[in-house]
């Protein structure tokens, strides 16, 4: 049985996008003559990875590194953050979003030395932003609320269509990006603009709850308030690995690709260092450091032509290929139509 946990308390472990900063070094001042040195990261990962690859890092360089989580907001405003706050590298950033702040000329490009190595499907090849991880869409569900509705977890999207998961599914607001939007735009692909908004009307029917972010997808799935929750493969994984009365299912048909990556910032003062950080993360180093630690589920694209685990995990699932130029420019359209139809 579970010892009974405040709501607060269990946030906090599920919580995986901090908004809190985080740095090493002395005051502003003392630093000034250091700039140069010190490499400066604006994180969109969750402090335990983030910290995880800045302290291996560091170590094996031995260098200094100042950690900046990137605060929520519309793209605009995040851009901004970024700019203002004249960081070197910008890591966990989706495919949409470098896509995008490259059209605002806010990355510079750099392709780091074993680039060659992921397929082209899976990067950008000019080096604008540099491809890390790959993920897909997952589901995240409470096993005694499926037994209560006599369901089996889901693997399809029609089968978030019964009615008794009506008022039974959370999913964080699309407009963040990730699974959850990734939803939209591969169900779009795969079926059509036209059957992709006859699924939306059903789905809308399903009174879906849109939330702020994972953690509160997952604190509801965990609550027993929701039944399942859309999102990432590898948070659910987290998710299912900690709490035995939940369990992680991936999308087999209409799932995506979902990559997280890093960047070189346009404004950044310490490029050197910048470079060399990019080179880390595309490492062996880098690649094994996350088996050590637990990260099964998030695979590295450097070994995607190869990597015999990931398909045997997933095993065949429908993926489109991305057209960034759509799903980046067209987001609101694309979330508009979708919530809209009825």
């Amino acid at each position: 049985m579970f010892k009974k946990l405040g709501k607060a308390t269990v946030l906090i472990g599920l919580l995986l996008l901090a908004a809190a900063a985080v740095g090493c070094g002395g005051p502003a001042e003392s630093r000034k003559g250091e700039e140069r040195q010190v490499l400066r990261v604006c994180s969109s990962l969750g402090e335990d990875l983030t910290g995880l690859l800045i302290r291996d890092f560091t170590q094996r360089q031995q260098a200094r590194a100042e950690v900046t989580y990137l605060p929520a907001g519309t793209f605009q405003e995040r851009l901004a953050y970024l700019k203002n706050g004249r960081f070197d590298v910008w890591l966990g950033g989706t495919a949409e979003e470098y896509y995008l702040a490259h059209r605002e000329a806010a990355l510079e490009p750099y392709l780091t030395r074993e680039a060659y190595k992921v397929p082209v499907t899976l990067r950008n090849k000019d080096g604008h932003w540099t491809s890390l991880y790959l993920g897909y869409i997952g589901l995240i569900s409470n096993k005694e609320k499926l037994r209560r509705f006599g369901l089996y977890a889901p693997t399809v999207w029609d089968e978030l269509l019964d009615e008794k998961l009506r008022d039974e599914i959370a999913v964080p607001d699309y407009e963040h990006g990730g699974a959850s939007y990734s939803m939209l735009t591969s169900i779009w692909q795969l079926r059509g603009k036209d059957k992709a908004l006859a699924y939306a009307a059903r789905f809308n029917a399903q009174r879906p709850q849109l939330t702020a972010g994972l953690a509160e997808a997952g604190w509801l799935v965990y609550s027993g308030e929701k039944t399942v929750a859309v999102v990432p493969l590898s948070y659910a994984m987290i998710l299912e690995g900690k709490h035995p009365h939940l369990f992680a299912s991936i999308i087999k048909d209409a799932n995506r690709n979902l990559l997280t990556g890093a960047a070189l910032l346009a404004n950044a003062a310490n490029k050197e260092g910048a470079r060399a950080f990019l080179d880390y993360l595309m490492s062996d180093e880098s690649v094994e450091l996350l088996r050590e630690n637990g990260y099964y589920f998030l695979w590295h694209v450097k070994n995607y032509p190869d990597n015999v685990g990931r398909k045997e995990f997933i095993g065949k699932v429908q993926v489109p290929v991305d057209d960034l130029g759509w799903t980046s420019i067209y987001k609101s359209e694309v979330i508009r139509k979708w919530k809209e139809a009825r």
